[in-house]
C-alpha cells in the first residue's frame, strides 16, 4: 500500500480540467482630432451556455481619466481592476498629503496644474459613475498601462483577462487607447475590438472607421459606430448580448451611459385568451444587412419529427426481431 501511495505521488493520474467559454464583446476608438475616447461594450455575463447575469458592467474606471473594458474571466478582471485602482488610489493619496512622491500619479503643483501648465482636474463627472470611481485621482496613462502590463507578466497568462484600456492623457493632451492581453502583450491601437463577438465587431469597424475619418470623427460619429459594432457581436455571437453600455473620456471629464441600446424583448400577446410569443417586424432592409453575411435574420423554418420510445422493453424485442431477420431463424 505504502509503495501504491508512492508511485500515486509520483505519477498522478492526468487530470481533466473542465473549462467553460465565456461571451463578452468590446470596442474602443479615439475621436474628435484623437481627443475623445469612446468605450462601448454590451452587458451579458455567461457561464458556459448559462447566462449568469443580464446586467453585468464590464466598463471600468481605472483612474479618474483612464477606463477600460474587459473581457475574459469576470473574476480575474474584476480583481485585476480593484488592484490597479487601489494602487493609484494610495498614491494619489500620498501625492495630495505630501507623504511621498506620488509615484505614477501626474506631478502638479499648488494651483492644481501639470507640468504642461495644464489644469488636471476633469470638472465634469457623470452622476451614475460611482462614488469609489469618481474619488479615483487622476493618473498618468504610462503609469496605468505599465502597471497593468507588470501585473499581467508575473501572472504568466494565469488571469483570464482581455482589456481595452484607455484614456486622456494630460501630458500629450490627447487621447490613447491600448489592447492589453493575459500573457502582457500590449497593442497601441487607435480603434480595436476584443471578445468572443469581437470578429463581427472588428469588420465594422474597419470598414466604417476610415469613411468616417479615423481618429477626426465627431463624438457622435465615433459612438454610433461603437454602438453598431457592439450590436454586430451581439448578431453573431450567443455569448454577447442583452444592453450596450457607452463612456466618453475627454479633457473635460467622463460621460458614462447605461442602456444606450436596451434589451429586445419578446412580448406576450393574446387576443383569444391564450398567450403566444411575437417578434417585433422588422424592414427588409435591415434584415438584409444584420446577421452573418447579411443572412442572419432572414426568415426559416424548422421540420422535426418526434421518435416515441416504448422503453427498454421494446428496444430488447426490437434487438431479438433483428437479430432474427437476420440469422433467417424464424
Amino acid at each position: 500500500q505504502q509503495q501504491q501511495q508512492q508511485q500515486l505521488q509520483n505519477n498522478p493520474p492526468p487530470m481533466k480540467l473542465k473549462t467553460r467559454s465565456t461571451g463578452t464583446t468590446i470596442t474602443a476608438l479615439v475621436a474628435q482630432n484623437s481627443t475623445v475616447l469612446i468605450l462601448a461594450a454590451d452587458t451579458r455575463a455567461t457561464d458556459g451556455t448559462t447566462v449568469a447575469d443580464k446586467r453585468c458592467e464590464k466598463l471600468h474606471a481605472l483612474a479618474r481619466n483612464v477606463w477600460c473594458a474587459g473581457a475574459g474571466t469576470s473574476a480575474d478582471v474584476d480583481a485585476l481592476v480593484r488592484r490597479v485602482k487601489f494602487a493609484f488610489w494610495k498614491r494619489g493619496a500620498l501625492t495630495k498629503e505630501g507623504c511621498g512622491g506620488g509615484v505614477g500619479n501626474m506631478q502638479s503643483s499648488s494651483d492644481g496644474r501639470n507640468n504642461s501648465g495644464m489644469t488636471m482636474t476633469m470638472t465634469m463627472m457623470d452622476a451614475t459613475i460611482a462614488k469609489e470611481d469618481r474619488e479615483v485621482p487622476s493618473a498618468s496613462m504610462p503609469a496605468v498601462l505599465h502597471y497593468v502590463r507588470t501585473r499581467l507578466q508575473k501572472t504568466g497568462g494565469s488571469l483570464g483577462a482581455n482589456l481595452l484600456v484607455g484614456g486622456y492623457d494630460v501630458d500629450s493632451r490627447r487621447a490613447h487607447l491600448a489592447a492589453v492581453h493575459p500573457h502582457g502583450s500590449m497593442d497601441v491601437v487607435t480603434y480595436a475590438a476584443l471578445g468572443s463577438g469581437g470578429l463581427a465587431a472588428t469588420g465594422v469597424l474597419e470598414s466604417r472607421y476610415p469613411v468616417i475619418g479615423s481618429g477626426e470623427c465627431s463624438v457622435e460619429e465615433g459612438i454610433r459606430l461603437a454602438v453598431d459594432a457592439v450590436r454586430a457581436g451581439v448578431d453573431n455571437d450567443l455569448g454577447s448580448g442583452s444592453q450596450v453600455d457607452v463612456c466618453v473620456i475627454r479633457r473635460e471629464g467622463v460621460l458614462y451611459r447605461r442602456a444606450v441600446v436596451r434589451e429586445e424583448e419578446l412580448e406576450w400577446i393574446g387576443e383569444d385568451g391564450g398567450e403566444c410569443l411575437e417578434t417585433p417586424a422588422m424592414p427588409v432592409e435591415e434584415v438584409a444587412a444584420s446577421g452573418v453575411n447579411g443572412f442572419g435574420n432572414v426568415p426559416f423554418a424548422i421540420q422535426s419529427k418526434k421518435v416515441v420510445s416504448g422503453g427498454q422493453l421494446h428496444a430488447e424485442e426490437e434487438r431479438r426481431r433483428w437479430l432474427t431477420g437476420v440469422l433467417g431463424d424464424e
